[in-house]
């Protein structure tokens, strides 16, 4: 039985993969409006997990947008992925030179612009977690839309 299931994983694997990568290629016929929607919960999913291995680094809990941003700041470097969030004022910018999905980075998934919807909600959902309050976020350069980078701001 062990034997059986280590040979139909990379089959689920693969299938998966391609049927969520269907499923992305009918979100990115939507107009922009509707994929950000369609994304949200996805990406609001998410953030809890993120929230979890902040407190993790901290050695406590979240407290304000300066625990999470030091938080996250230390998992990122932890895992040897490049760039920082920083507050600039009333705005949090963070510049990354690789795609921090941890779905992409498994290879569960494909990299596909629309992931990039569920970043923008996830980062909205945890930053108005840590603020207290709604928080606005934007993606200005994606690597999944073909830019170099991940770029995002988060306006409180």
């Amino acid at each position: 039985m062990a034997d059986e299931k280590k040979q139909i994983y990379p089959l689920l694997l693969e299938k998966n993969k391609r049927w969520i990568g269907a499923i992305e290629k009918g979100i990115a016929a939507l107009d922009p409006r509707e994929q950000k929607l369609v994304m949200q919960d996805a990406g609001r999913d998410c953030s809890p997990d993120i929230w979890g291995l902040c407190e993790k680094a901290l050695g406590s809990p979240v407290d304000s947008v300066d625990d999470l941003i030091r938080g996250w700041n230390l998992v990122r470097q932890s895992r040897n992925l490049h760039g920082d969030w920083v507050v600039e004022g009333n705005v949090v910018h963070g510049v990354f030179t690789e795609c921090g999905c941890p779905l992409v980075r498994a290879g569960l998934v494909e990299l596909q612009p629309v992931q990039c919807w569920c970043s923008q909600n996830m980062m909205e959902g945890i930053f108005s977690r840590a603020a207290k309050g709604k928080v606005s976020g934007e993606v200005k350069q994606s690597i999944g839309r073909g830019d170099k980078v991940c770029e995002f701001y988060v306006t409180f």
